[in-house]
Order: structure tokens, then C-alpha cells, then sequence
């Protein structure tokens, strides 16, 4: 009879199984906390700068809901990287005040801007605002549009909802979104200068699914959708001309804006900090072939924590968290409906 060796003991193998299991799996916890740390902490002295067509004339980036809030800081970060900017939006005032303050902060910054509607520009006035475009160099969309154009208060049951309320928020936040992507596809697709061209389509992290934020939610979770799908198919080696093309989903979760001004707490980035994080870290995210980036560090870890909670605890959490930020937005609306 052989003997075998201490070496081949009865228990070797499952020892030698779970040991190598428990290699991989610090192998692969060290590989995403790296990948996580050079992501938020590395990032480009010049940012974006792959975007920049070749030549004199100056390359723009169109950005839809241009007038406020995280909009007109993604423009005012661009500006200060060099690049012209399109401003849309559809309170001319608002656009006519976001202009000046851009020509301010960056003197020869060239700034445009597009009066429209979101929920009620027709497929025709669309077609005509970007054709207006067509003399200029145009490498970056930025569609970040959106909110909860629906009767007051702001958080509430979706069974109260009007079929008008549901409508409302798809043209808002998809719709319009969806319709611009595709006119603006032959401009991104232009290579003069040589460059790349980008598409950054601005989500949010209800797209988990949140009470009180039913349709929010569901069409931020189309953002989503919409982006991976598009970037998949723009990257496809059956599409050569429009390889250049990338395209990100941006999920924030509480930004300071002129928006989300109830109930977010003093920790939480304002619209001018997230704005440039976006900025510095858009061209290390699509280099590394991600389809969403969360640009706050914080929100990075938050989802990935969330994402490992069993779903009877995630719902108690997000129940608990939608709960405090639907009595800070409707104690507000309540309050000014007294005042009144």
C-alpha cells in the first residue's frame, strides 16, 4: 500500500480550494480599492483636453439645463478649461445672467445660448437649434435636463399622480434627453481637427428605485440604460466612424443646488465642487471603459455600500432616508402655501 505524504493528508484538498479562494478574493478586494483611490485621486492636470479639436477655432460643448444649478457649473468648469459653451435652457433671463457670469469668470470664453422648452419643444424647433450649431466645432453634449415637473408637493405616493404628471417627467427627463442625443450624434461624429467627442448624460442615484420618487427614479434608471446601450453600440467595431464617440452616465447623489436645497446635508458637495469633479474625472472613467461614473467620492463608496445590503435592509434605508427628505422639501411648500 502507498503511503501518502503529509503533504496529501485526507483534508489537503478542500484546504488548498479555500486558500486559493481567499488569494483571489483579497487579490480582487486590493485591485478595486486601487482602482477606486487612482480614479478619485488621480486625475488630469488637463482635463478632457482629448476632446479638443485640432486648429484655431475654439471646441464647444452644448449643455441642456445651462441656466442653474449643476448645469451652469459643468459650464463654468469647461470655460476654464478653454472650452466654448452652449447654454440651453428655457427661462431667458436665467440663460441671459448665467452668460455674463461665464464671461466674467473666463473673458474670452464664448458662450451661446438656446431658448426651449424641454417638455414641449417639437422634434422641428429641435432640429433648427442644432442646425444653428453647425458652424461651430462641437465635441461634448452634457444632458443634464431634469427633474420633478409634476404638481406640488414635490414627494408624494405615485397613486396620486396624473397621467399628465407621468408624462410630464418622461419628456423631461427622457424624452427630450433621447430626441437632442440623436441630432447631435452627426455634429459629435464630425472629426475635423482630429479629437475625440463625448456624451455625458447626467442620472442621479434614485435610479435604485425610491419611495415617494417612483417616476424620478424610473426615468433616471432609463439614463442609465440609454447611456451603456448607446456606448456599446458606438464602440462596436461595425461602427469605425463612430468609435471616437464616448459616452458616461453621471450619477450623483445630494448635491447643494439650486434644486436640492432641502434637506441635504452640510457634507454634501455644492454644484461648483461636483461640477469640476465631473470635469477632472469623465476622461479617467472612459479610459477605464466605465459606462457610469459617480464623481464624489462619497457617493462612489455609498452606492457600493448600499449595493451589498440585503434588500429588506435596503428598503428600510431608503425608506428611512426618502421619509427625512420628503418632510424637509413639502414642510417648505407647506409653509409657503400658509404664508400665501
Amino acid at each position: 500500500m502507498v503511503e501518502l505524504g503529509p503533504a496529501f493528508s485526507p483534508g489537503w484538498l478542500p484546504v488548498t480550494i479555500l486558500s486559493t479562494i481567499g488569494i483571489l478574493t483579497v487579490l480582487y478586494a486590493v485591485q478595486c480599492l486601487y482602482s477606486f483611490l487612482t480614479l478619485h485621486l488621480l486625475t488630469s492636470k488637463y482635463p478632457l483636453n482629448n476632446y479638443k479639436r485640432g486648429g484655431s477655432e475654439c471646441t464647444h460643448a452644448l449643455i441642456t439645463g445651462a441656466s442653474a444649478g449643476i448645469g451652469l457649473s459643468i459650464g463654468k468648469a469647461l470655460v476654464k478649461q478653454g472650452f466654448g459653451v452652449i447654454l440651453l435652457g428655457h427661462l431667458p433671463d436665467e440663460l441671459a445672467q448665467a452668460k455674463t457670469l461665464l464671461q466674467k469668470l473666463a473673458p474670452n470664453a464664448q458662450v451661446r445660448v438656446i431658448v426651449m422648452n424641454a417638455r414641449t419643444a417639437t422634434p422641428s424647433e429641435m432640429d433648427s437649434a442644432v442646425q444653428s450649431l453647425s458652424d461651430l466645432q462641437v465635441s461634448i453634449l452634457v444632458n443634464n435636463i431634469g427633474g420633478m415637473p409634476i404638481k406640488l408637493p414635490p414627494f408624494r405616493m405615485f397613486a396620486t399622480y396624473s397621467c399628465d404628471d407621468i408624462d410630464a417627467t418622461i419628456n423631461q427627463n427622457n424624452r427630450f434627453m433621447a430626441r437632442l442625443t440623436t441630432l447631435m450624434l452627426p455634429l459629435l461624429t464630425k472629426k475635423e481637427g482630429g479629437g475625440r467627442s463625448l456624451i455625458l448624460n447626467l442620472s442621479s442615484a434614485a435610479y435604485v428605485g425610491m419611495p415617494y420618487l417612483v417616476m424620478y427614479g424610473a426615468t433616471k434608471g432609463f439614463v442609465n440604460s440609454f447611456s451603456s446601450g448607446l456606448a456599446r453600440e458606438l464602440c462596436s467595431p461595425n461602427t469605425p466612424e463612430t468609435n471616437h464617440i464616448d459616452v458616461l452616465a453621471i450619477i450623483p447623489g445630494e448635491v447643494h443646488s439650486q434644486g436640492n436645497a432641502h434637506g441635504v446635508s452640510a457634507s454634501e458637495p455644492t454644484s461648483d465642487v461636483f461640477a469640476e469633479c465631473i470635469v477632472r474625472k469623465a476622461e479617467n472613467a472612459v479610459k477605464r471603459n466605465k459606462r457610469e461614473l459617480r464623481p464624489w467620492m462619497m457617493h462612489d463608496f455609498q452606492d457600493w455600500v448600499l449595493s451589498l445590503l440585503l434588500e429588506g435592509i435596503r428598503t428600510r434605508e431608503i425608506g428611512k432616508a426618502l421619509e427625512y427628505k420628503k418632510d424637509c422639501f413639502n414642510g417648505v411648500w407647506e409653509k409657503s402655501m400658509k404664508d400665501r
